[in-house]
This record gives C-alpha cells, structure tokens and sequence, in this order.
C-alpha cells in the first residue's frame, strides 16, 4: 500500500466507546498466509503498526481487531485480522490458529456479537488451485457453515501481477465455478481488490447491507457444546493430521524393514535411513502433539465458563436468601400510588443468565440453558423410542433399529389399500402379544373400519390433532368456489352454497406459496416428495355434522390454475359408495399433507412451544422470583427449554425436513412466519373462537355439539381465568395497580422489543383484567392447548395413509387427471417403497405422544398446590377452588365426549386427569 495514501476510515478510541461496541459492523478477514489479508485491513485502517509481508511467511500472529468509524455514516466497525491456516513459521499449526479464530468467535457469539460479513482473500495471480489452498477454502467452509455463506465475501487479489486482465477473468470464472461454486450457490459475492480505495468501499458497502449472522462453529461450541475437534472445522483439520500420520506410521515401517535388510550389509545406507527414521519419528510426535491440542481444544474456555456460571448462581442464591429476610423488598405487599411516577426499571440478577438468541431460521430463543432448567432429553421422551428414532435417520441398521426396521416387513407388497390396513392390525396384535410397548402398542385410527370416510374426516376438523384452525369461510371462498361449482355443471353445490353461506367453514392453506416466497406457478418437491397448498371446504350442517364438500388440491393463486373437486356427496345423508371414491379420498389425503405441516410446525411448534419460550425469557429477565405472577407461571414450564433446543437442533432440521415435500429454505420460511404472524389477544379462547365462526357463547347449542375442542377448550380457559382472577384481584388493588408496577411493563418492552423477544402483537398491560387475561393465556399455551395439539398424534397419525405428511408421486395437473386416479395411483402416492420414510411417520408421533404421568398433569398441580405450606396462601386458597373446579370439569368432558355423534373415538383428552401441567413433549 502506497504509505502517502490515506485510509478510508480514521481511527477512533475504543475505551471511550466500549458502550457502542454492541452495535459495530465486525468483518472477519481470512484467507492463506501471503493473500494480502493485513494488507488490505492496512489499507481499510491506516494503521501504521500493521506490519505487511513482502513474501509467503505470514505477519499475523494471533486474531487482531481494529476499531474505526466511517466518516460518512458515523457507522463503527470492527476489523477483524486473522492468521493464515499455512502459516509457515516453525510451531504454528493450522489448530492453534483454528483455536485462535474459534477463541474470537465465542467471545464475540458470548458476547450477543455477530458477523456482518466475512472476507476470504485468494490470490488471482496463483496459476493454479494447489493442494494446500484446498485445504484452507475446505476449513473455511466448515468454519462458515452453509447458512452464513451469504455473508462472504471472496476478495481476489494481485491483479497487477497478471500479464492482462483476460486472464484473470478466465481464472476467476474457474474459481466461481469450480472450487468456491458451493459458496457462490450459498450466496457468497465474488469482488476484486486492486489496491485503491474505490474497490475497498465497493466491499464495505456490500458488507454494510448485509444481515449479520452467526457462523457454523460458534453455534457448534456455544449451543451444541461441542468440542474443538468435533465442529465441523475441527474434523477437517482432525482428518488431514490422521491421514499424515498414518502416511508417515508406514514410512517409518518401511524403513525399519528396510534397514533390517541391510542391517549387516550396508553401514552407511543404515545410517541415513536411521536419520530418515528419527526424522519422521518426530514428526508424528509433532503430529500426536498437535492432535492433543486440537483434542483439548477450548476445554479449558469451557471450564472457565461453567466455574464463572458457577459462581454467579452461588451469589444469586446468596443475594435471594438476604432478599428473603428482607420484608421490605416484597413489592406487591406495598403497591405504589397510583398517581407515582414509574421506576425505571434496570433487570433482574437473572438477566445475565437468560439472554434472548437470534437466528435466521427460528423466532427468538433461549440463548443457553441455565442448570435450572437442564433435563436429560431420555427423561423426556421414552428412551427407547428415542434411541430408534434416532437410528431411524442415520440409516436404521443399529441393532436396537431392528426390532422397528422388522415394521417395515411386505410394505412394499401392498397392492390395495385393505393390504396396509391389515398390516396394521397384525402389527398391533404382534406388539399387544409380546407386550412391546411401541408405535403400535395402542389402537390407531386404521383400526376403524370407517377410517377413510367423509364423516370421520370432517370429526377430525373438530376432535383432531388439528382441531383450532377450522374458520368460517370469508365470501372469497364462497365466490371462488360457487365459480368453480358452475364451471364444473354442479348446481347442487352452487345452490348450496347460495342457500346457506353462514355454515361454511374452510381448512385454508392457500397462502404456503406467498409465505415461502416461491412463484404461484411453482412445485413443492424435496427429493422425490411432494408437497401442497390445499383449501378443504366444508358444510356444518344443521345437526352438527361436519361434511366435506370440495378439496383445491393445491392452490396457486386462483381456481383457474389449480384442481378442484366437489365431492359427489353434498349431503352427509347422500347415498354412495365413499370406499371407492378414488379421486375424492386422494384430494382428502392431500388436505391432510398440508395440514400436517401447519399443524406440526405452525400449530404445534410455534404456537406453543416457542411462543411459550419467548415468555418464560423474558420473564426471568425482568420478575423477580417473588413476584405474584411469576409464581403463578413458573410450574408451567418444566422442560419446555430443552425441549426447544432438541426441536431447533434435531426435530426440524433432522426430522421434520426430510419428511415433507418441503425445502429447508420453505420450512423455516414458513415457521418464521407463523411466529411474525401470531396475535396475542386474538387467540385469547374466547376471540381466538368468535373470530373462527364459534361464539362461545353458542357453544352449548346442538349445532356444535361436535364440536369438542372448542367445547373443552372454552371451559378450561373459563376455569383457569377463575383461578388466576382469584390470586390476582387480591395482590393488586385496582388497574393503577397494574398500571404502575415496572415489572410486567418491563416484561411487555422485553417480549415485544425488536432486539429481544419481537413478538409485536403482545399488549400493553394496563388494567387488571388485562393481566389476568395475559397470566390465563400463557398457562392456557402450555397447559391445555399445547395439550389438545399433541397428545393425539399417535392415535391419528401412526397409520400414514389417514395424515401422510407428504406424496411420493406428483399431484395431478388437472380435473381430468384426477378423476381418473385408481386405487393404485392412491397407493404409489404413499411411501409404500420408502419403507424408511414409512417408519418415520408412524414412529415421530409415538414418539411425540407419550401418555401424561399422573405427577405431571394439572389436576396433580392443583392439588398438591393447595396443600403445600410453601406455596403463598393466596395461590394456596385458589388452587384448592381450582382442584375442585378441575375435578367437576372432568365429568363434563366425559358427558361431552359422550353427546359426539362420532361413537367409535371417545375425545377425552382435555380431561385434566391427563392434560400435562407443562409443554412436556
């Protein structure tokens, strides 16, 4: 760099603005040792002390970080310079440089810091891609991840070192496709450095609108816990080192037979081939060496890190015994004047414990799990099953697969849908005869003789795993509909649908495409599944019977590009036989695929479980343990945490993507959007069903009789909302009350800030009423609700062909198409030949169903609240109305469960003799 050149930025002292450090642009810049990586952060800089090499050896030591600001925006950054993984002076090994940039990278992720971007420099002016430069680029990738390849940056280099710049056009083409093709495709931007100031901006402004990001290694070490050497970085490094140790173990064999050849014969060749021997025996002492400290890897980071979190939960329980002595400090005894001015609120000493983390694919969570809440995930699920599941998606060939790869026997001989129906049978009287408790232990829905029929698939809108989003049909769907009746010469349906609007409802799904932002026109498919975005619409008809009446297959933005069928039954009393409607049970078969998605990532995932913990943060960070709400919310969140992270790091990705017809980009699309999208107040029960078609009001009335879900869902919420009110009414004294204890205003700032738990549509809570209907919600979220969408799965989705949760052969294109599917077509749409996927999407919901001990459900956590003497008197009082209320509630689920129509699959699963007291599963 020309020394008369000013830099771009100036320089700024970071001890008078550590405050700001927060929010700086930090760019890491990487690449091979002789690249021009200080260089080029020489030049951003204009630091002097910046030595620059002239040759191959490398000038960076350890990671430096420069600190300047952009003049023009007044922005911070962060510069970031980082050794060479070949640097070439004698005792620098590619891990300790790996562990150098690993040190930084958990700081910085510890430290709520992310990267804007990353620049990796290769030289242009390298005639070819040798060896070693493969290495490097392979353990940058593995450091990255595929996720945070949109942040790179591949800087080229030397470009006044070609004789033109033809030719190194042509070797930056090869580069892009060829050996940095997987960054490219991930996002990675390709520019050149040329030494001026003008390319060094070009880079800064690209960097500067990119989202920052976190990369693989960070959340490999921080939230997987990993070691050093079993990131995806360290692995690579871990391989080249065995791989040269075991070239150089049989060279040192050679030789020693060898020199025992010539032992007597030759001196001076025995000598020289002894130096040989000595020589490569040093170097795999090197090589062992260097294995040891990739082995230890940041061990002992990791300890400082655990005694630190040690020593902080040892001062808080200190700081909360002295609290407990202290009368004064029991704010709710002493509510503050109504007219006061409200504190400022300045966290809990559990707000460095719980701190909110932010990524790409999931709403915002738990950073990392306090002791607390630590649970072992076998004392979770069942452990057997867990294990098998496990196995299941490395391939199934483990010994303790066997037993359920035994399962998958004659699937694929199926020639009619009574073949897979009779396998059902005899695998639940296999399990039920040797008393294995398995996927198959318990009756599913295949065991109904009516399975597949339009009376069940209507009961199951209403009383299955999926019973909260039926909704009245808007008139969009009765006008696209009425439209496609006629098209279709059905003027028993468009009559119908004249006489008698008020009574439609739909299962809309219509909107997957927009919200994963594919064009309206496209195909889901991920490897050889498919999947859809299907609207079902059905009549509620005046004696409570709810009757499917057409199915859009997949909608792409209009009937007029998407198939429909009406169901040649319009009444529920219309004669026919439903067994060989082909067509018609395909088109309900392809409601189901989508609505597993909804219900399984939407419905179950975000609605309960994350939303859940997007509160219970926020809740440690800004209550005290004293307080009145937080002791009423606290019991209702045992192993919710680790049950996220399991789902962040294991459902999801590993599970739940490669069972759908779905992409891993539309997935998480989809699951973001479903938390972006989700209304506090409106899925209060009451809203939540006024705003669906069902006033609660109405619910008693012999048209929704069917209706269980809502029925059971309305009393619950009715009965805790007395228990909450009971506790709450006595604790503040009116809504000044409410208005003025910072404590549940801080809570809402937390929950709805953009920077920590960014659900917007959470209240403002002002009034009495307001906080108990917020205090009911989140028990209602994680009692009954989380209860209602789980706990059924076993029973409705254990035999695939009632809810597949994807197609294995493409949808028809058309009406015609259809029409004409046979039985056959039906069962080549269903994973008969991928026995493995079979499994999967009997073993998941098992897995996920596992009964309710009696200790964990709310009935238990009333009872032995009202009798506990630790428990504040007033939750001591109301838990022991609750218990009574609760107790009463059973019998009335019995009695409506008993007034269904559906007289085959009693729906008790609202008892709460069996509804968990937590997101337990």
């Amino acid at each position: 760099m020309d020394p008369h050149i000013d830099s771009l930025y100036y320089s700024w002292d970071s001890a008078s603005g550590l405050n700001g450090y927060q929010d700086d642009v930090v760019i890491a810049v990487m690449g091979s040792t002789g690249t021009g990586k200080s260089s080029f952060v020489k030049f951003i800089t204009g630091n002097s002390s910046i030595v620059v090499g002239n040759g191959l050896e490398s000038e960076t030591i350890d990671v430096q970080t420069f600190r300047v600001r952009d003049p023009a925006s007044g922005r911070k950054l962060t510069i970031v310079d980082t050794p060479g993984f070949d640097d070439s002076r004698a005792g620098i090994t590619d891990t300790e440089v790996l562990k150098k940039i690993a040190d930084f990278l958990v700081e910085e992720y510890d430290s709520d810091r992310k990267l804007n971007g990353l620049v990796y420099l290769q030289r242009i002016s390298d005639p070819r891609f040798g060896g070693q430069a493969g290495r490097n680029l392979k353990m940058f990738r593995k450091l990255c991840g595929s996720d945070s390849f949109k942040n790179v940056v591949v800087l080229t280099t030397f470009w006044d070192r070609l004789a033109d710049e033809q030719q190194g056009s042509r070797r930056e083409k090869e580069l892009k496709s060829k050996f940095f093709k997987d960054l490219v495709d991930g996002g990675a931007h390709f520019m050149r450095h040329d030494r001026t100031i003008d390319s060094v901006r070009k880079v800064l402004g690209h960097i500067f609108a990119l989202i920052p990001t976190n990369v693989q290694i960070q959340e490999e070490i921080c939230l997987d816990g990993k070691s050093l050497e079993d990131t995806a970085a360290g692995s690579v490094r871990r391989e080249e080192v065995e791989q040269i140790m075991a070239r150089h173990e049989k060279e040192v064999t050679g030789i020693r037979a060898e020199m025992e050849t010539i032992k007597r014969s030759n001196e001076k060749a025995r000598r020289e081939l002894e130096e040989e021997r000595d020589k490569l025996q040093q170097e795999l002492v090197r090589w062992q060496s260097e294995i040891s400290v990739l082995k230890k890897g940041l061990d002992d980071e990791k300890k400082w890190r655990e005694q630190l979190q040690a020593e902080v939960v040892k001062e808080l329980k200190r700081q909360e015994e002295s609290r407990k002595n202290d009368a004064k400090i029991k704010v709710m005894d002493n509510p503050p004047d109504g007219h006061s001015a409200q504190p400022v609120f300045r966290g809990t000493k559990d707000s460095n414990l719980y701190k909110f983390a932010h990524s790409e694919r999931y709403p915002p969570h738990l950073k990392h799990i306090p002791w607390k809440y630590q649970t072992n995930i076998f004392h979770i699920f069942d452990a057997l099953a867990l294990i098998q599941t496990k196995a299941l998606l490395i391939g199934g060939q483990s010994m303790i697969c066997q037993p359920l790869m035994r399962r998958r026997a004659h699937l694929h001989t199926a020639s009619a849908m009574q073949d897979l129906v009779t396998r059902n049978h005899d695998l639940h009287k296999k399990s039920q005869r040797k008393g294995l408790r398995d996927m198959y232990f318990k009756p599913n829905i295949g065991h109904r003789d009516d399975w597949y029929t339009d009376a069940v698939f209507g009961q199951q809108q209403f009383t299955g795993t999926n019973p909260s989003t039926i909704t009245l049909a808007p008139p969009r769907w009765i006008h696209e509909f009425g439209t496609a009746s006629c098209i279709q010469h059905r003027a028993d349906i468009m009559q119908l649908l004249t006489d008698d609007p008020q009574n439609f409802f739909v299962q809309d799904c219509s909107d997957f495409r927009s919200i994963m932002g594919v064009s309206s026109s496209a195909e889901f498919a991920s490897e050889a599944r498919y999947g859809c975005s299907s609207v079902a619409l059905f009549h509620l008809e005046p004696q409570g019977t709810l009757h499917p009446l057409a199915i859009t297959l997949d909608y792409k933005a209009n009937m007029e590009d998407s198939v429909t069928i009406f169901n040649r039954r319009v009444t529920s009393t219309t004669p026919g036989d439903e067994s060989e409607d082909w067509p018609w049970r395909y088109a309900k078969m392809s409601a189901q695929v989508s609505d597993w998605l909804r219900h399984e990532v939407a419905v179950h995932l975000v609605n309960t479980h994350l939303v859940e913990e997007v509160i219970i943060v926020a809740a440690h960070r800004t209550f005290e343990p004293y307080h009145i709400v937080f002791q009423l919310l606290e019991p209702h969140w045992s192993t919710t945490l680790v049950l996220n992270k399991s789902a962040r790091e294991t459902l999801v990705p590993k599970v739940i993507i490669g069972m759908t017809g779905f992409t891993a980009s539309q997935t998480y699309a989809f699951l973001k959007d479903a938390y972006k999208k989700f209304e506090w107040t409106d899925s209060y029960v009451p809203n939540d069903l006024r705003r669906r078609g069902f006033p609660i009001e109405d619910l008693n009335k012999s048209k929704y009789h069917n209706y269980g879900y809502a029925r059971n869902i309305a009393g619950m919420w009715e009965i805790l909302r007395k228990f909450v009110s009971t506790v709450l009414a006595e604790k503040y004294v009116g809504d000044a009350h409410v208005a003025n204890d910072r404590f549940i205003a801080a809570l809402g700032e937390e929950i709805r800030s953009h920077t920590k738990g960014q659900l917007v549509s959470f209240p403002h809570i002002k009034t009495l009423d307001e906080l108990i209907d917020f205090v009911t919600m989140c028990i209602h979220i994680a009692s009954p609700q989380h209860t209602a969408v789980n706990y059924l799965q076993q029973y409705y989705q254990t035999f695939v062909p009632n809810k597949p949760s994807a197609l294995y052969t493409r949808l028809p294109r058309s009406l015609a198409e259809l029409q004409n599917l046979t039985e056959k077509d039906v069962l080549s749409a269903l994973p008969i030949h991928k026995p493995r996927d079979w499994l999967l999407m009997a073993q998941v919901p098992f897995l996920l169903s596992s009964e309710v001990s009696e200790g964990n459900t709310i009935f238990h956590y009333a009872t032995t609240t009202s009798q506990s003497s630790s428990t504040p008197e007033v939750i001591r009082r109301a838990a022991g109305v609750l218990k009574d209320d609760l107790e009463a509630f059973a019998r009335t689920v019995s009695k409506y469960s008993q007034e269904l129509d559906d007289e085959q699959t009693p729906y008790l699963v609202l008892d709460p003799s069996r509804s968990a007291i937590s997101i337990l599963i």
